[in-house]
């Protein structure tokens, strides 16, 4: 990128900014003159669907902005998407939903058990679940199920002034089903590819005449197999929670949540030839596994104790608390292609047939506790409303994890037709064993307040951290730092809302093999909100420049894939167009993102000017799903597109790496030297295809989807540190589903 990126629209989002800010003014004029004059109220109302709470924030539902406000009225970007989106689109994983959100890449590492890896806006988010942070560190959790879950809310950019750890790019939090005083729920069965068998079900009500006592169980089991050989995709799930309302003013409600998965290594780490430059050998087969059957494994069991309190003092003022306890072990075994680090002659070449392979074992534990404690309420001040949340919240988060690593020491591997067998004996006296401990304290205070008047909205936030950062025997850090919110809207009455907002983000790093500084943000945005008349659709326009600090990236000089450094300053630029929502017959999601990136500080100076790894420039996805009941009654049927941009590999940060090795002589640097001129720069781009269709039978619903409907064969990346991953094949599922 270099001194290019400063010469024109995409390579300098300031003038972006600036453009689309007039833009949006001149539209916002042009809006305040129309004759179409919607009232706020009619707003609210169709808005009912895309709001993030509905009432006071004692509604017995997570807000992912801790107050009362609905998305039309935030000067952020927020995306929401909802049960009845999970259901409409076949999702079956938080990472299938992410795929289809603007400036979201979901799915970046293709097919892995492990977890649900995305960017927002170029950043990995952190996961919260009920707005507390359910994640930390690599692989010592299980991956959540979404059956658990009736809604996924994103919050993009940072967000440290309402939770602390807000990562730069945004927040992802997944809202758990909690108990409801109408009896109702559902039982499903479904089966698909790879011989996957589905029993869930979900049910709550009210145990007493009077409502007080409310219950609901969620359950949920899954018998498959994945996409890669000899690796199974079990999980169960048992949900069970009670609330209690002693008075129409107060709610206590309890959740407990026990999960055991059992799969094992579907990222293969595969090589450059064969998945993205022609082999002569042929191409290496999406179903390849390079471990060892019965051995290989990666199992995960967590349970969590969670806890809410919602009490109203008045008609306008109440308390929040959020409390969760969680504890989870992850027992992973692998074996996988060593890498160009120490098998260079085997991974750069396009031709490779055999690969060495890196032993890998861990056993890792976390211990959470987390906490937030806040009250919330509106007031009045001569001619302005506010809107006021100010509270506390705490987290300390222990995570151990003893973990070894043989480079090579797995044998060779062929790649093509890969024969198992051999597994290293006597690893548990092996000297390289490494016991990992850390340990992550925060305590933050923080106040926010959305004012309005006549038009206008302002939202200011303040918040105050402490945070501790410790790897035992090893570094530690103490941070604290002070982090601002504040935005401004105009709300016109026909539905146009410009806006403009400024944030910043302090998330301390937890659970990697060192302590590191919390990575630190800064965002400025400007957009416009648009709700069409009669209609519940939202239409959301922005543009944003971020600039990131202290940011960790893939060691290049590692042993394990899963090692760190951090490297100093990035910067984010980019545009976001999106609309959800339903028109008549026709529910609605589409989403357009541009971003544009580059490492502007690093410890690494062939790293300087580069774009970051794996971020695609452009997006785009679109889904719609129509009800044909006023032709067949009960007949539904949807269709949606994701294509994914090109995007930065790295491969040339290897090749400056790989080459500069002083005992390199000249054959070997020559012949990598012709490996290295073949292997791409960038990951190239891909589109895939979904489809459902539905027909409901009064309480029955049947249901047929298709993932990748043309089976298109794709890698979703490829990395610096030469390897790349396999994307989902098309995965079809059929299920019946009663409701009552």
């Amino acid at each position: 990128m270099g001194s290019a990126r400063n010469q024109g629209l995409c390579q300098n989002m300031s003038l972006v900014v600036a453009g689309l800010s007039r833009s949006l003014l001149a539209l916002a004029v042009a809006a305040g003159s129309s004759t179409a004059v919607i009232a706020a109220e009619d707003r609210r109302e169709r808005l009912e669907e895309v709001q993030v709470t509905g009432t006071l924030n004692l509604s017995r539902q997570t807000s992912i902005g801790k107050l009362d406000i609905p998305v039309d009225e935030t000067p952020f970007s927020i995306s929401l998407r909802d049960k009845n989106f999970f259901d409409a689109t076949g999702s079956k994983s938080v990472q299938d939903v992410l795929q289809y959100s603007a400036g979201v890449n979901g799915g970046l590492f293709g097919v892995d058990a492990r977890g649900d890896w995305s960017s927002v806006r170029g950043v990995a988010p952190v996961m919260f679940i009920d707005g507390l942070q359910s994640i930390f560190g690599s692989y010592t959790s299980a991956r959540a199920n979404l059956y658990a879950f009736e809604r996924v809310e994103i919050l993009k950019g940072p967000s440290s002034v309402l939770y602390g750890q807000g990562s730069t790019g945004g927040i992802v939090n997944l809202v758990s089903k909690r108990p409801q005083s109408e009896f109702g729920g559902e039982l499903m069965v479904q089966g698909g590819d790879y011989d996957r068998k589905v029993i869930a079900g979900d049910v709550t009500g009210a145990l007493d005449n009077e409502g007080k006592w409310l219950y609901r169980v969620v359950g949920y089991a899954r018998d498959a197999d994945a996409q890669v050989d000899h690796v199974e995709d079990n999980s169960t799930l048992f949900m069970p929670s009670i609330s209690w309302r002693p008075s129409a003013d107060t709610e206590i409600t309890f959740l407990a949540n026990y999960q055991y998965d059992k799969s094992g290594t579907t990222a293969a780490f595969l090589p450059y030839g064969g998945t993205r430059v022609d082999n002569s050998h042929g191409a290496i087969p999406t179903d390849t596994f390079l471990s060892e059957p019965d051995w290989d494994k990666y199992d995960t069991q967590q349970i969590a104790y969670s806890v809410w309190i919602d009490h109203r003092f008045s008609d306008n003022w109440g308390f929040n608390a959020g409390l969760r306890y969680s504890e989870g072990e992850v027992d992973y075994n692998s074996m996988f292609p060593s890498g160009v680090l120490y098998d260079p002659v085997n991974m750069l070449n396009p031709n490779v047939q055999e690969v060495y392979r890196t032993v890998f074992v861990s056993d890792a534990k976390s211990d959470l506790l987390i906490f937030d404690l806040r009250i919330s309420g509106e007031m009045t001040t001569g001619p302005f409303e506010h809107q006021i949340s100010f509270g506390l919240d705490r987290q300390d988060a222990k995570t151990a994890n003893d973990r070894l690593s043989l480079p090579l020491e797995g044998g060779k591997i062929d790649l093509f037709n890969p024969v198992y067998g051999y597994v290293p004996t006597g690893l548990e006296q092996r000297s390289e064993w490494r016991h990992i401990e850390t340990e992550t304290e925060q305590l933050g205070f923080y106040l926010q307040d959305q004012i309005t008047h006549d038009n206008w909205i302002f939202s200011t936030g303040l918040r105050r951290d402490f945070s501790k950062s410790e790897t035992v025997g090893g570094s530690s850090y103490d941070e604290d730092a002070t982090t601002l919110r504040f935005g401004v809207m105009y709300s016109y009455e026909n539905g146009i809302s410009p806006y403009a907002s400024y944030s910043e983000s302090f998330e301390p790093v937890a659970g990697t093999n060192n302590a590191f500084k919390p990575i630190e943000g800064e965002q400025v945005e400007v957009g416009i909100k648009y709700q069409p008349e009669g209609t519940s659709l939202l239409i959301t326009a922005s543009a944003y420049e971020i600039t990131q600090k202290n940011r960790l990236t893939r060691d290049l000089n590692a042993s394990t894939p899963n090692s760190f450094v951090q490297l100093g300053e990035v910067e984010i630029d980019g545009v976001e167009l999106e609309a959800s929502g339903r028109w008549g017959d026709l529910s609605l999601v589409a989403n357009y993102s541009h971003l544009d990136t580059e490492i502007t500080e690093s410890f690494a100076s062939y790293e300087i000017g580069t774009p970051l790894e794996t971020i695609p420039e452009e997006q785009f996805s679109l889904w719609a799903n129509y009800d044909l009941s006023e032709w067949v009654q009960g007949l539904k049927v949807g269709l949606g597109a994701r294509h994914v941009g090109k995007s930065y590999a790295g491969m040339e940060k290897t090749r400056e790496v790989i080459l500069s090795n002083p005992f390199l002589n000249e054959v070997s640097y020559s012949v990598l030297n012709s490996f290295f001129e073949e292997l791409p720069s960038n990951n190239p781009s891909y589109t895939l295809y979904d489809a459902t269709i539905g027909y409901t039978l009064e309480s029955w619903n049947f249901q047929l989807n298709v993932k990748n409907l043309t089976d298109e064969i794709h890698t979703t990346s490829c990395l610096s540190r030469g390897d790349c991953f396999y994307g989902e094949r098309r995965y079809v599922t059929a299920e019946a589903r009663y409701t009552f």
